[in-house]
């Protein structure tokens, strides 16, 4: 059995924590590079379905002897011991060991130590891994011998180099302070983030920046800008708002514009700084500004802050958010507004504008819906992409900029204390049991979960509420508000949404009951729920098990709508995960892959 490969260990529980901290082993890899590596560890595991990678169930052979001295000192240290065999090309492979001092039931394992083999595979040998890099290499590997079609292209060390792209960006924001200090916790918090999606090969990589452009733009480093302003010829510019009134624009703007807007010839088009350089330079657009048709007034305006997206922006004197077009690469996709995407975004905000006001904003949750777009009005469905601005409502209110995106909040920095640590300090006291966590955990639900599950039993309307795109603000430490945004990405289940009829039948915001529940299932579920109940956890004072447990009890007592709801996700085999590295491998765009992970609300994981 290959089960018996592995060496016998005192196995322990999935989300049990060893007694061991990383940081304090003058062995362990470099802060930075061990986060890295684990990244690409957790994310090659889950989706290539290796729930637990302690079995050896997924090992083609033996451990080799050399190994042996290795795992049996981690094991003395009290950390569990784990092989990958990771295939290449030319029919062999090579071995990863790592050394886990948590084991997650969702796969958000915290690695200690690795080694990975170098030379022959009949007699290889073992080195400490302490660049991320060579993982990178070694996971390219197996993945173009998984995917051999792909193996007679240049892709896999194009793959390769966007992994590698991404581990560059990652160590610039760590050396590099940011070159302003942020005016609010909010904006503290978009621009904190510096390693990104968890289970992500590319989190960080992005192309198309130079490297002044990375300073002047990159939220890590700080970024605040004027965007750059068009005056457009009122028949060259088409928008649309929810509640039909003009769009907004920012009072200087339009004091400075003034008069070229008054006789209605002109409205204004803000773009992103980089983004007008392009469009200056790009001949498609050329005779709009030989004509004066488009006229590039320069930058203008309050400071915009780039948030975590580095594409949208926050206007904080006009408490909103513009959804700029980019044509840069960020992690697997070029950054635009594709008409599509616009159309989705906007009709998801007239379905949320349909629903009682209850539903979309109340003292605990609130919505932030898109309110209108501008786009110059031409037939070139790419240049449209390129040109596309989406306006968004913004936070108001006691608890607005206090509010803070779930991706900083939960990101255990390389060094020092992380925020959720900090949060459940302040709540709890730096002593805090499990009952303590359930009581904080049950707060959070209140202002996450419940409404959007409401949201989605209710009405049919299943929001893309992952890390990123959620926020929560927090008092004393206690989650007292959630927001979520970016419509975008909201699918409606045609059959339940009570005016799907008023939609065209081919608006790319409806969806099939089974897609929509598919999408609330990973990204509420998986991404938002099960990734937080994992950071909770790996806190060491409480397990993923108990937390998964309360969330199905409270799903359980919150009405009949949320109890069928509940009945439905349990139905689920298993839950789906999105496959963010084969998706990016695979070159899939729009359509990703995915990988899945157990179903916790059927049977919580052991604790």
């Amino acid at each position: 059995m290959l089960s018996s490969l592995l060496p016998p260990t005192s196995v322990v529980p999935q989300g049990r924590l060893r007694p061991h901290c990383p940081a304090q082993d003058a062995a362990a890899p470099d802060a930075i590079e061990r986060r890295l590596i684990e990244q690409f560890f957790n994310t090659y595991c889950r989706e290539t379905g290796i729930v637990d990678p302690r079995r050896a169930t997924h090992l083609p052979a033996p451990v080799p002897a050399a190994l042996q001295s290795t795992l049996a000192r981690w094991r003395a240290k009290g950390l569990e011991p784990t092989v990958l065999a990771l295939a290449d090309c030319h029919g062999g492979h090579r071995w990863l060991a790592a050394a886990l001092a948590y084991v997650s039931p969702i796969g958000y394992h915290r690695l200690s130590d690795a080694v990975l083999s170098e030379g022959s595979v009949f007699a290889p040998v073992f080195a400490p891994l302490r660049r991320a890099e060579k993982l990178a290499d070694a996971i390219t590997g197996a993945l173009a011998h998984a995917y051999p079609q792909s193996a007679a292209t240049d892709w896999p060390a194009r793959f390769a180099a966007l992994m590698k792209n991404g581990v560059r960006k990652v160590r610039q924001y760590h050396r590099e302070a940011p070159a302003r200090q942020a005016p609010s916790r909010f904006i503290a918090a978009e621009q904190g983030l510096r390693f990104g999606h968890i289970f992500h090969a590319t989190s960080k990589a992005s192309e198309g920046f130079s490297a002044d452009a990375l300073q002047r733009y990159a939220p890590e480093l700080g970024a605040a800008f004027q965007l750059h302003y068009f005056a457009v010829a009122s028949e060259q510019l088409e928008s649309g708002a929810i509640d039909g009134q003009p769009l907004p624009i920012d009072p200087a703007v339009m004091e400075t514009a003034a008069e070229l807007l008054k006789e209605g010839d002109y409205r204004l088009l803000p773009c992103h700084p980089w983004q007008a350089g392009q469009l200056l330079s790009h001949p498609g657009l050329q005779p709009l500004l030989a004509s004066r048709a488009m006229i590039s007034l320069g930058p203008l305006g309050e400071l915009a802050w780039p948030t975590s997206s580095v594409r949208t922006v926050w206007l904080p004197q006009q408490q909103r958010f513009l959804k700029l077009a980019l044509d840069i690469r960020i992690t697997n996709f070029v950054r635009n507004n594709p008409p599509e995407h616009v159309r989705r975004a906007l009709d998801a905000s007239r379905a949320i504008a349909m629903l009682p006001e209850a539903a979309r904003s109340s003292a605990q949750f609130t919505v932030l819906a898109e309110t209108g777009y501008a786009v110059l009005a031409l037939p070139d469905n790419a240049l449209r992409a390129s040109t596309a601005v989406i306006y968004r409502q913004g936070m108001t209110g006691l608890h607005g900029e206090a509010a803070q995106v779930l991706a900083t909040v939960l990101e255990e920095p390389a060094q020092g204390t992380g925020i959720l640590e900090r949060l459940l300090h302040e709540a709890l006291g730096h002593r805090h049991s499990t009952a303590d966590i359930r009581r904080w955990w049950a707060r959070y639900l209140d202002v996450t979960l419940l409404p959007l599950a409401r949201l989605f039993a209710d009405h049919g309307i299943s929001l893309e509420a992952h890390l990123q795109n959620s926020m929560v603000a927090f008092e004393g430490g206690w989650p007292v508000h959630g927001y979520v945004r970016d419509m975008e990405g909201a699918s409606i289940s045609r059959a339940r949404f009570a005016w799907a009829a008023q939609f065209d039948a081919d608006s790319p915001v409806l969806y099939t009951e089974e897609a929509a529940l598919h999408r609330f299932a990973y990204y509420v579920l998986v991404n938002h729920i099960g990734h937080f109940i994992a950071c909770l956890a790996r806190t060491g004072a409480c397990d993923e098990a108990t937390l998964w447990r309360d969330t199905a009890a409270a799903l359980e007592a919150g009405g009949a709508s949320l109890r069928h709801l509940l009945a439905s996700l349990q139905a689920l085999e298993t839950l789906p995960a999105k496959a963010n590295m084969l998706s990016c491998f695979g070159r899939h765009g729009e359509t990703p892959a995915w990988a899945s992970v157990p179903n916790f609300l059927v049977s919580a994981p052991q604790a």
